[in-house]
């Protein structure tokens, strides 16, 4: 059994990926519905993995674009 304190510890990737995905749905999103609720952590999962992108979507966008 894990200790509560270290809990942080155990995959703080995964802590911090629940914890940004809670931050985006209380921001962003005020009234959730179940109903849409796919949709919206299919959104957060989007900028989630292209956080990293910065400058570079610009070009990423022009590329799929003209594909």
């Amino acid at each position: 059994m894990i200790d509560p304190k270290d809990i942080g510890k155990v995959l703080p990737w995964v802590h911090t990926a629940i914890s940004n995905a809670k931050t985006q749905l209380a921001g962003m999103h005020h009234g959730i519905k179940p109903e849409f609720l796919q949709e919206y952590l299919n959104e957060f999962c989007y900028k989630f993995n292209r956080r990293y992108l910065g400058e570079g979507l610009f070009e990423r966008l022009l590329l799929i674009a003209s594909s």
